[in-house]
C-alpha cells in the first residue's frame, strides 16, 4: 500500500482502541468447562453474560473467539449454528479465531456466543482446548490476562514499530511491542503472526546479551550468546534453530519468523531494518502488539474464558505379572470412566472403569477408551498385560547312601547338582536358592548340605531373574540304611614287583552282595569323598594306585534303592624275581654246537615251576637254533607267575664278497667287502690289531698283505685275506754297495705264479733287458757293459690283464 493508506490504515486502528477508553468499558463474563466426547460438537459456553454500565450502551461491533490454548490448526473449527440475522461469522483457520461481526446487541451476542460450538477431526488429544472471547479484535491469552494484537506493516523497522507500540491503547490498557515469556504466548504470536513481526527484544546495547526492553519485562535478559548461547536464570526463548547468528555482525533485534521459515512462533535476529524485498520471509511484515501488565493499566474485563476438558488417559503403561499372580490393571484419566475393550475394532467394552481385574493366563492386549459421562465413543490406546510364566520348579527325592562308614543317617547332599532336575534343564535367568524351611526364612548351602533329620524336606525356591516370577518346590533327602558286605581280593603284581596289579573289581560281587539282590547294579569308588559325591566311579577293571595294599569303596543301587558303602581292600602279590628279557647270540659257523638258556629266575629255585614254550620244563635248556624261547615261572604257592623272553640272534664269521686293489700309484688303497650275519671290524697286517670298523684302507705299501675280518657281535672267529699291492722303485744304485743294486717289479706274492714279463729300454726305444719271472731284476747293464746314470722305460705283463708302464732312474 502507499504510504498515505498505510497511515490511514494505522489511524483507523489506533483510533479505534484509542476510542474504548472515553467511556467505561464494556464487560463479558462466561461459564464454561465441559467434558468433550468426540465426533460430538459441543457449544463452547453454558452461560454468558454481557454488560456495560453506561446507560444505553448496549451494542457492539465485532466479538472474537479464540481457541487460545490446545489449538491444532487444520483439525479444530468453531462454528456458529442456528439463525441470527444482526450476526455474521468468519473462521480464520490461522489463528484459531472466529470473528462474530455485528452491529447487534447484547443479548443478540450473547444468542450467538452460545450457539457456536467446537468441533474437531482430532482424535488424540494431549491437552485441553481453552477459548477466549473478546469484545473487541484483539486476542486474550487467559494464562496470562494479557491482550494480544497483530499490526500489518510491510517494511516497518524496529524503532518504528516500538514506538508504535507504545503509543497505543486498549481500553485504557498501555500497549508495547510483545514480549514473549511463555509457550502459549510464543504459540499465540505464532498463530497471529502472517509474516515476520517484530517483538521486544534487542542486544544492541552489548551484543550476545539478549533483553527485552519494552513492556513491564523492560531490562530483563533472557540469553547471551549466539544460537550455541545460554537462557538466563530459566527465562522463556524460543530461537529458531541456529538463531540468533548475528549474521553479517548487525542482526540486533529481534523477530517472530515467517511461517515458512522454521517452527511456527520460533525467533531469528535481523538488522533494525530487516532484510531483502517485499516478498523476502526476512522483510519486515508488522509487529506484535501486548496489553496488560503496564504500572496504572485498569482493571478491564473485556475478555473472558472457557474450556473444553479433551478425554485422555493421564497416566498408562504396560503391566507385566506372573503366572497364577492375581491381576489388576489401573489407568488414570481426567475423565469420567474408561471403557476397555479386547479389540481395536470391537464397539461392546468388556469393563467399565479405571481397575480392570481380568482373568487371564498369558499375556493380552487390551485397548480404552477415555470417556466423560454419556459418552461412548473415542479414540482407543492399547495397554498390553504382559503374563509371564513361572519357572519351573520340579519336586524331587534324594536317596543317598552312607558313604562315611559311620552309618548314621546323615550324608552330605549336593542340592546344586540336582538343579537341572528341579528347572527341566533350564539355566538362563534363574536363580535357584535353597531353605530348610517351608516359609523360605533360613537358605542353606547347596553345594555342601548335611540332612538334619532321615528323611528330611527341604525347600526350593526358583526365581527367573529377568520377570521376577517365582515357584517353590520340596526335595525329600534320605539316606539308606541298607549296608553291603565288605570285602577283598587278591592280584599278582603285574609292575616288575612295584606293588601294582589289575582288579576286575566285579570279582568281588559275591563277597559283597551275601545276603542281598544278586542284581544290585555296584559303583566303585577309590576315595569317601567321590562316594558322597558319586564322581569319578572306577572302571571294573582297575589298578591300585597305592602300593601293595589299598583300600577302595563300593555302593549299589537296584530301582532307586540305595546300599550304603562298603570298603574293598586289594592286596598285590609277588610274582617270581627273575632277570628282564634278553637277547643273546648264537655261531652258525658253531653249528651243531649248543647253547644253555637259563630261566633268570633269581634265588633258591625250590618250589619253582618251570614252562618253556618248546615243551620243556627245566630250569635251563640247551638250543643250537636261533629264535625267541618264552618260559613262564610260576611260584607253586601263591600260583603267580612272570613270563620271561630270551631272544637268541645269529651271528657268524665273514664271507668276503669283494677285494679290490688300486696300486701303482702315489696312494695305494685296498678296499674289502663283506656278508655275514655279526657285526664286523678290519685289521691290516695284524690279527691283533687295531681293528677300524670299515674294510677300507688307504696310503698302503707295495707287497703282500694280510687283512683280518672278525666277528665283534659274538666272537665267532676272524677271516683272513691275503691281497697283494704292486708297484715299483723310482730309481736303482748299481754301485757296489749292496743297496738299491738292481731293479725289479715289487709286490708280487711269494705264491703269485702267472704271467710275468718286463721289458726296460732306453730313451730311444732300445730293449735292453727282459725279466720273465719275479724273482729276476735288472742289474744296470747291457751286454755286460754297465750303462750310464738316466731315465729307462719299461712296460709289465701280468696274467689277468693287469698291464702298465713307466719309467725309472738309474744313478751312478
Amino acid at each position: 500500500m502507499n504510504i498515505k493508506i498505510k497511515l490511514a490504515y494505522i489511524f483507523i486502528i489506533v483510533n479505534t482502541f484509542c476510542g474504548f477508553s472515553q467511556d467505561n468499558p464494556p464487560s463479558i463474563t462466561a461459564i464454561g468447562s465441559q467434558g468433550y466426547c468426540p465426533d460430538v460438537p459441543l457449544s463452547i459456553v453454558t452461560s454468558v453474560s454481557i454488560t456495560d454500565p453506561d446507560f444505553g450502551d448496549n451494542t457492539l461491533d465485532i466479538i472474537t473467539i479464540q481457541i487460545s490454548e490446545g489449538y491444532s490448526q487444520g483439525e479444530d473449527l468453531l462454528i456458529l449454528t442456528g439463525a441470527h440475522p444482526s450476526v455474521t461469522s468468519t473462521w480464520s483457520p490461522n489463528l484459531g479465531v472466529l470473528s462474530l461481526t455485528g452491529p447487534a446487541s447484547f443479548t443478540e451476542f450473547e444468542n450467538a456466543i452460545q450457539s457456536v460450538q467446537y468441533q474437531t477431526t482430532q482424535t488424540y488429544f494431549t491437552e485441553d482446548k481453552f477459548f477466549s472471547i473478546n469484545i473487541g479484535s484483539a486476542n486474550y491469552l487467559p494464562s496470562t490476562d494479557h491482550y494480544y494484537l497483530y499490526v500489518p506493516d510491510l517494511g516497518i523497522t524496529w524503532t518504528q514499530a516500538a514506538s508504535e507500540a507504545a503509543s497505543q491503547t486498549f481500553f485504557g490498557l498501555q500497549g508495547y511491542l510483545g514480549t514473549i515469556t511463555t509457550p502459549e504466548e510464543s504459540q499465540l504470536a505464532g498463530e497471529q503472526s502472517p509474516g515476520a513481526g517484530w517483538i521486544g527484544a534487542t542486544d544492541s546495547e552489548t551484543e550476545g546479551t539478549w533483553k527485552w526492553v519494552t513492556g513491564p519485562e523492560a531490562g530483563t535478559v533472557f540469553w547471551i550468546g549466539t544460537f550455541n548461547g545460554n537462557p538466563q536464570n530459566g527465562a522463556f526463548s524460543f530461537w529458531n534453530t541456529n538463531e540468533p547468528n548475528n549474521f553479517n555482525g548487525n542482526e540486533d533485534y529481534a523477530h517472530i519468523t515467517d511461517p515458512s521459515i522454521g517452527q511456527l512462533g520460533s525467533w531469528n535476529d535481523l538488522p533494525v531494518g530487516g532484510d531483502g524485498g517485499p516478498s523476502d520471509p526476512y522483510h519486515p511484515k508488522g509487529y506484535l502488539v501486548e496489553f496488560g501488565g503496564m504500572p496504572g493499566d485498569p482493571i478491564i474485563n473485556l475478555s473472558t474464558s472457557t474450556s473444553i476438558v479433551t478425554p485422555r488417559i493421564t497416566q498408562v503403561n504396560d503391566v507385566t505379572f506372573c503366572e497364577n499372580e492375581a491381576i489388576s490393571v489401573t489407568v488414570n484419566s481426567n475423565t469420567d470412566s474408561v471403557l476397555w475393550y479386547n479389540s481395536i475394532t470391537s464397539t461392546t467394552p468388556i469393563f467399565n472403569g479405571f481397575t480392570f481385574n481380568p482373568s487371564i493366563t498369558s499375556t493380552t492386549n487390551y485397548w480404552i477408551t477415555p470417556v466423560f459421562l454419556g459418552c461412548n465413543t473415542g479414540e482407543k490406546t492399547q495397554i498390553t498385560v504382559t503374563v509371564n510364566s513361572e519357572p519351573i520348579a520340579n519336586n524331587l527325592s534324594l536317596i543317598v547312601c552312607e558313604d562315611d562308614l559311620i552309618y548314621d543317617g546323615v550324608q552330605i547332599f549336593d542340592l546344586n547338582n540336582e538343579i537341572n532336575n528341579i528347572t527341566d534343564g533350564s539355566s538362563a535367568n534363574l536363580s535357584v536358592v535353597f531353605y530348610s524351611d517351608v516359609s523360605l526364612t533360613n537358605s542353606i548351602n547347596g553345594d555342601d548340605y548335611s540332612n538334619t533329620s532321615n528323611p528330611q524336606t527341604v525347600f526350593v525356591l526358583v526365581t527367573n531373574t529377568a520377570t521376577g516370577c517365582t515357584n517353590v518346590s520340596s526335595v525329600v533327602l534320605e539316606v539308606s540304611t541298607a549296608i553291603l558286605n565288605n570285602a577283598t581280593l587278591s592280584s599278582c603284581d603285574n609292575s616288575g614287583n612295584q606293588g601294582f596289579a589289575t582288579f576286575n573289581l566285579l570279582d568281588a560281587s559275591s563277597q559283597i552282595l551275601l545276603g542281598f539282590p544278586q542284581d544290585i547294579d555296584l559303583a566303585f569308588y577309590e576315595t569317601l569323598e567321590d562316594v558322597s559325591l558319586e564322581t569319578n566311579q572306577l572302571d571294573n577293571q582297575f589298578t591300585n594306585t597305592i602300593s601293595l595294599s589299598q583300600i577302595i569303596y563300593v555302593i549299589g543301587n537296584l530301582n532307586g534303592v540305595c546300599y550304603g558303602a562298603a570298603e574293598i581292600e586289594l592286596f598285590v602279590i609277588d610274582v617270581p624275581e627273575v632277570l628282564s628279557d634278553t637277547e643273546i647270540y648264537y655261531c652258525l659257523n658253531g653249528f651243531p654246537n649248543t647253547l644253555d638258556l637259563s630261566s633268570g629266575l633269581i634265588g633258591n629255585q625250590s618250589g619253582f615251576l618251570f614252562n618253556w614254550l618248546t615243551g620243556e620244563t627245566s630250569e635251563s635248556i640247551s638250543i643250537n637254533e636261533t629264535g625267541v624261547y618264552t618260559v613262564t615261572i610260576t611260584d607253586s604257592g601263591t600260583n603267580c607267575s612272570v613270563t620271561r623272553n630270551i631272544t637268541v640272534l645269529p651271528s657268524n664269521i665273514a664271507t668276503i664278497d669283494t677285494v679290490i686293489v688300486a696300486d701303482n700309484s702315489q696312494n695305494n688303497t685296498i678296499s674289502i667287502t663283506v656278508t655275514g650275519e655279526g657285526q664286523y671290524e678290519f685289521s691290516l697286517d695284524n690279527s691283533n690289531g687295531p681293528y677300524q670298523d670299515n674294510g677300507f684302507f688307504t696310503n698302503v705299501l707295495i707287497g703282500a698283505h694280510t687283512v683280518y675280518i672278525r666277528d665283534v657281535l659274538n666272537n665267532c672267529g676272524v677271516t683272513e685275506q691275503e691281497v697283494s699291492v704292486i708297484g715299483y722303485p723310482n730309481y736303482f744304485t748299481p754301485n757296489g754297495d749292496n743297496i738299491n743294486e738292481t731293479w725289479n717289479i715289487k709286490g708280487l706274492s711269494d705264491n703269485f705264479n702267472g704271467v710275468f714279463n718286463v721289458t726296460i729300454y732306453n730313451r730311444f726305444g732300445k730293449i735292453l733287458y727282459s725279466i720273465k719271472n719275479k724273482d729276476d731284476a735288472w742289474d744296470g747293464t747291457f751286454n755286460g757293459v754297465e750303462l750310464p746314470a738316466s731315465d729307462y722305460w719299461f712296460t709289465v705283463f701280468l696274467d689277468r690283464g693287469k698291464n702298465f708302464s713307466g719309467h725309472f732312474t738309474l744313478k751312478r
